[in-house]
């Protein structure tokens, strides 16, 4: 990624940062990462892609490289921090790849800015069997419980972090551990305390709306995986543009436990998308 170069958008005062491939000639391509995380765990996939793409990775408010989210961390932040990246960088049409948190704020940037979206490619989007409503005392708890354990993980050295990812993900190729680990020590573990519980409640809405030829890449629910055979058969009833592709032994980083065929399927996705417009 030597060749790669970094800037900063402002949206909504904070300063997101990005990397960028570099040639602007190509189709655009925006990748957004999930919750704790950083642009740079795209890293992987990136490489392989920048050959045909414009690629533009970005953090997200409270993540890597980024400001703080002291104005707040909800959806509609989320949603309008992508979608000023895209106009200030000219990226419209541009085709959105999102995991997790990342692929739920695509889905609502295609929904509520059309104009802006090519296509949409959503890695296991936490798009759960239930309909919206507020988080109950134990996900309250699971909340709390999460950001002692981040506070834990980042008192270890980066060295350490990567060792243990390494040993527990033993699929995972060497960047998506380096960048995962690195990550994990630039979130900003606030963001915990700023309206996370928003984030992830309202596919059921969202899904017969989106009107961009899109992917959903599931994984293994006993493996971790967010969405289950029968929420991805529900969203695929009422996305008539969207396509399922279900990658078996991968969990919930789809990308990171099955790289290749996780690229494989992107590709095919884009391409065929593209030779369509």
């Amino acid at each position: 990624m030597s060749h790669w170069f970094e800037d900063h958008v402002l949206a909504n005062g904070v300063r997101l940062h990005y990397y960028r491939t570099g040639d602007a000639t190509k189709p655009p391509l925006l990748l957004l990462h999930g919750f704790t995380d950083a642009g740079l765990c795209w890293t992987a996939v990136a490489k392989e892609l920048e050959a045909d793409y414009d690629v533009v990775i970005l953090d997200a408010r409270g993540h890597g490289l980024s400001g703080a989210a002291a104005n707040g961390f909800t959806t509609e932040l989320l949603v309008s921090d992508v979608a000023t990246v895209i106009q200030a960088l000219q990226l419209q049409p541009v085709s959105l790849l999102g995991h997790s948190m990342g692929a739920h704020t695509a889905a609502h940037i295609t929904r509520r800015y059309p104009a802006l979206v090519r296509s949409v490619l959503l890695e296991d989007p936490p798009w759960r069997g239930f309909d919206a409503e507020p988080l109950s005392d134990e996900e309250e708890s699971g909340l709390e419980q999460w950001a002692t354990n981040m506070r834990e993980l980042q008192k270890q050295p980066l060295a350490e972090r990567i060792e243990d990812a390494a040993d527990f993900n033993p699929y995972w190729l060497p960047d998506d551990v380096h960048t995962w680990a690195e990550a994990q020590g630039q979130f900003q573990v606030e963001v915990f305390s700023q309206g996370l519980h928003q984030v992830s409640r309202e596919w059921k809405a969202i899904v017969p709306a989106l009107p961009r030829p899109g992917l959903l890449i599931t994984g293994d629910p006993v493996r971790g995986a967010i969405v289950t055979p029968e929420v991805a058969r529900q969203a695929l009833e009422t996305w008539s543009a969207g396509r399922l592709v279900n990658i078996a032994g991968a969990g919930h980083s789809i990308r990171r436990d099955r790289h290749q065929d996780f690229v494989t399927a992107v590709r095919q996705f884009l391409e065929k998308n593209n030779e369509e417009k």
